[in-house]
């Protein structure tokens, strides 16, 4: 879970509280997770959130950025309550969380198990179709 507040941007409908319910954004790309204007239609940066810590991970291109007012131009760990000025946007972390995502497969695996373990009527249908799909 991430949560950001936009600060400033050049585009007023962009500026407030931000959730995601993942462990990474991407931030700048018309198909990323919020693109304000006023950024280059490529990638700007991607923000991860880590089990121990949080992560900017710029684009390359981008020249530099501002994390507190200073310049940095290489991805850097931050936290919450830090500021982030990307040309015209800034931003504040607010919120996070890593979150441990299962899989499709994991999920399924556990329900099988849950319906072995309970010896469930329905057992049997998954068996019969698991071996015709073999």
């Amino acid at each position: 879970m991430l949560e950001i507040t936009v600060l400033k941007s050049e585009d007023p409908d962009f500026e407030g509280v931000w959730s995601f319910q993942k462990n990474q954004i991407y931030f700048g790309h018309p198909d990323g997770d919020i693109a304000p204007s006023g950024l280059p239609n490529s990638f700007t940066f991607m923000l991860e959130v880590l089990p121990e810590f949080l992560q900017v991970h710029p684009h390359p291109d981008l020249e530099f950025w501002l994390l507190n007012g200073k310049r940095a131009s290489k991805g850097r760990k931050v936290k919450i309550g830090d500021n982030i000025q990307v040309q015209n946007i800034e931003f504040k972390i607010t919120a996070a969380k890593f979150q441990e995502f299962k899989t499709k497969k994991q999920i399924l695996d556990m329900k099988l198990k849950q319906l072995i373990s309970t010896e469930a009527p329905i057992l049997n249908l998954i068996q019969l179709l698991n071996a015709k799909t073999k």
